[in-house]
């Protein structure tokens, strides 16, 4: 009489896998949520600074307070896993906004950092245009 030795083999093969197919879908998981937050403080970033440096073209123009202003309402959701958001915002001839967060990863307890910035240059709208403005007269003088 032969039996089939191979009766449980496959409940011991699920419970073998089962670990490890639930630490790809939670790494997965993990790696969906950062990426979101990534892309998340990106597009914040960059329209802080937009937000920024349109303000240039006012005469009492603020921009770095600007800038902040909006970067703090953008920053203020939520974001999964993490803490300690951080903004920063310089201006010169460029104004740039710079987000720091420290994410929390479930995997160990183990933390990574995570460091985005948006910057643009700042372009006076008026004095642009009379700059061009000018030069194309320069050039019509010297074709004449």
């Amino acid at each position: 009489m032969k039996r089939d030795v191979r009766q449980g083999s496959l409940t011991i093969e699920a419970a073998l896998l089962m670990p490890v197919i639930l630490l790809v879908l939670m790494v997965t998981l993990y790696l969906f949520f950062y990426m979101h937050n990534k892309a998340w403080l990106t597009a914040a970033a960059y329209e802080a600074v937009l937000d920024g440096s349109m303000e240039a073209a006012r005469p009492d123009g603020k921009i770095g307070d600007k800038a902040l202003k909006k970067g703090k309402e953008l920053g203020n959701t939520g974001f999964f896993s993490s803490k300690n958001l951080k903004l920063q915002a310089s201006e010169g001839n460029k104004i740039q906004v710079i987000y720091n967060l420290d994410v929390f990863s479930v995997f160990g307890g183990i933390n990574s950092h995570l460091q985005v910035q948006g910057n643009v240059k700042v372009i006076k709208p008026v004095s642009w245009i009379r700059k061009v403005k000018g030069a194309t007269d320069v050039v019509r003088k010297l074709r004449e």
